[in-house]
Parts: C-alpha cells; structure tokens; sequence
C-alpha cells in the first residue's frame, strides 16, 4: 500500500457517528475517512483509547451536513487522506474555532504521470491536497517520503511523521514454506504501479517455489496476468482475515515490485509474520524495510527473480519481525497519536488535562 483507497486489505465497519461515548472528561475527535480500511480501524481504536471519538465514514457531498453537525460537538476533527472533504473540514474547523489532524501521504499527495498514479494529476486533487494540509492544524505523514510529498504541496504545511502501525500480536510467523506472496488489488492501474506483470514474469522463473498474489480482482487485467502466469502462480482474489494472516504466517517472501508507496502497510504485515522483503527502492520502502531485506529494480523480473531466490535461502524472517517491532509497534502508533492530540489541543484545558503530560516516543530513522 501507499495507504489510500486502492489498499487490499479493508475491514468491514463496526462503528457510526451515533457512537459518541457520554461525559465530559476526555477530549472528543470527529474522525472522518473516506474508506474502511484496516489502518484507519486501528487509529480508531487508538484514539478511542485516549479521546471521545465520532466516527465518520464520508461517502460524498450528501455527508457535508453531518460532518458540520458532528464538527460543532467536538474539539478535533481528524480527516484520513488531504482530498476534499478534508479541505472543507480543516476550513470548517478554523471557522468555527476547532482543530484539526490530516493524516496523509499516499495516493492523495503524489502525482506521477509516467503510470496515471495519484490525485496530484488533477487541478481539483491539488487544491484539496494544498488546502487539507495548509491549513490543517498539524499533518501527520505516514513516513518521511510522504512527509516530503506533503510538503511539495504545501511548504508551510505543520507536517510531521508518524508511521502506520501493525499488531504483532495478530501477524506471527508460523512453519515457512518455498511460498512468495505479492498483496495489490488486481487493477489496470495497479499492473503498472504495483509492478504485477513483473512478479508474474519473475515467478515463471523461479518454478521451485509457488507465488500468490492476494487481492480483489477488479477488472479484466487478471485474464491479462493469468494469461502469462506459470503454473506456481496463483490468483486467490480477496482472503478473508484469518486465511490473510495464515498465508503470510506460512511464506518466506514477500514481493512489492511498486513503482512507489507511500508507506506499505501489507509489506509490514508481511514483515511482522517472518517473511523476508523484496522490494524496489522507491517511496516509503526503504524507510519500511531498512537493511532487512533485498532491493530490485523497478519492472525487471531477471533481478527480481534472483533476489527472490535469495531471499527464500536467507532465513532472516526473524529480522524482518523486529525490525517491525522496534519501528512500526501499535504502542508507537498510538503513543503518537496521543501526542498529536495534546499538541493541537494546547488551548484547550479540556484537551490537554485528558491528554496528560507525555513526550515523543523514540523511533529511530529509517535507514535509507
């Protein structure tokens, strides 16, 4: 993933704006997302840990008077993603003296003609990205390439990393198999930036060990990719949570032949479950996988079948699992989160007594 709205993993909702706990003794968050995805559930579930949070699932225009109703009950709004409902809000909240967080870095921020990828192509994509995080309180980048993405956009932007975060609790290695895995939607766009027909073409090259590649099937682009696929190949299309986890728990590999990403939370995950990164050096990759892993260039099968092979001879699942740990733990996501709260919330004694006297967590640079 560059988290955004093309991700593979999505969770089904299990909260709505009518959620809003009783009381007065914590701060509360509107926090709007225009996606269910994983990653905005587990920040739900951090900021609920610390605030009073409305959640609300932005599904188009019709959702504007409800995010102004909601926006009048809170302190914070809290808007996944700089598009335009994020732009309206933070102009909202700064109307009606509130504060807001945009979390971004992905898809919503980046704009790269050479394969049709991201909302910066668009006039209207770069005004919502330039506003949302212009005039947001704070900006939270998902790493620091996003970060600097976020900054090209808006130079005055408050912007500060804050990377996404996995349950090591939920992604553990198991019995490791001669087992590849690759997670993207199966998409016309994702072929060229997920570097899908490269994995394919790679695995026809590396027979002796089976290669998945996980993720709804969006269009005719998987006849296309089964049409050059080997027999070790298979589509699985979408897995449900368990069977996901039971996959990455068994693989020795895991593939992500991106053109970029703004982060990669299934590249983490995967990491998190001793699988031994594969990856091009671009976007967020880097910063995600350090020195734990093997780099390929952008569309070359030849160098990634060979990084595979030596990949699936390494054995160093387990440093892959720690690097995740040291860097990418629920309890740094959530500790900073609680930071950004408090900071945006200096002016509030509501805000800041609920959030306590706390510091940074420490999380050390990435290494590039």
């Amino acid at each position: 993933m560059g988290a955004e709205p093309t991700v593979a993993r999505v969770k089904a909702s299990t909260s709505s704006a009518e959620d809003l706990p009783p009381g007065p003794s914590r701060a509360r968050i509107l926090l709007v997302y225009p996606i269910d995805a994983t990653f905005i559930q587990a920040d739900l579930a951090h900021l609920r840990s610390i605030c009073e949070v409305v959640p609300l699932e932005f599904r188009g225009s019709r959702d504007y008077l409800s995010l102004l109703k909601w926006l009048l009950r809170v302190d914070v709004v809290y808007c996944w993603f700089a598009l335009e409902f994020a732009a309206v809000s933070v102009l909202l909240a700064k109307l009606v003296g509130r504060k807001s967080i945009v979390v971004a870095g992905g898809w919503d921020v980046t704009g790269i003609a050479e394969i049709g990828y991201g909302r910066l192509l668009r006039r209207r994509g770069r005004l919502a990205a330039r506003v949302a995080c212009g005039i947001a309180d704070l900006v939270l980048a998902f790493s620091d390439w996003s970060a600097a993405q976020v900054r090209q956009i808006a130079p005055r932007a408050r912007v500060r990393r804050a990377y996404l975060s996995v349950d090591l609790d939920a992604f553990r290695p198991g019995s490791k198999e001669d087992l590849v895995v690759c997670v993207a939607h199966v998409s016309r766009q994702n072929i060229a930036r997920k570097g899908l027909r490269t994995y394919v073409r790679a695995a026809n090259l590396v027979p002796e060990a089976r290669f998945l590649l996980v993720g709804r099937l969006w269009d005719e682009s998987a006849e296309e990719l089964r049409a050059i696929a080997s027999s070790n190949v298979t589509l699985t299309g979408w897995l449900e949570d368990a069977e996901f986890k039971d996959v990455l728990a068994r693989a020795k590999v895991y593939c992500q032949a991106s053109f970029t990403e703004g982060f990669g939370v299934a590249l983490a995950e995967a990491m998190a479950s001793g699988c031994v990164p594969v990856v091009c050096r671009a976007g967020a990759m880097p910063e995600v996988v350090g020195d734990v892993g093997l780099y390929v260039p952008y569309g070359d099968e030849r160098s990634l079948a060979s990084a595979v092979r030596e990949a699936l001879q390494s054995g160093r699942g387990m440093e892959a699992r720690d690097r995740v740990h040291r860097l990418f733990s629920s309890g740094a996501r959530r500790e900073e989160l609680r930071i950004a709260v408090q900071e945006v919330g200096r002016a509030s004694p509501l805000i800041a007594s609920a959030s306590g006297s706390v510091q940074p967590a420490v999380v050390p640079r990435a290494r590039r």
